[in-house]
């Protein structure tokens, strides 16, 4: 079981939000998986990205973005790396 390297999502966000305005205009309401500061791909769902992130990458080693200009706090679900076993 791998787990996600300390500072990753950190990493992984501030990757995205530096996307966020290019990203809107053509996925707004998808979900990001994110893995070493790149978007691996764009999902119609969380549980979508998220199965395909543990699949790809193990557990903790990816993280999970929705594309929207609303900011909201997923606590848990920051760390979707684990999310899979909620």
């Amino acid at each position: 079981m791998s787990a996600i390297p300390k500072g990753e999502t950190e990493r992984n966000y501030a990757a995205f939000m530096s996307q966020l305005p290019d990203l809107l205009e053509k996925f707004c309401g998808q979900f990001a998986l994110m893995h070493g500061q790149e978007i691996d791909g764009f999902f119609q769902s969380a549980l979508d990205a998220i199965a395909v992130g543990h699949e790809k990458f193990g557990e903790g080693g990816y993280s999970v973005q929705e594309v929207t200009d609303e900011i909201e706090n997923l606590g848990f679900y920051s760390y979707a790396g684990g999310a899979g076993q909620a």
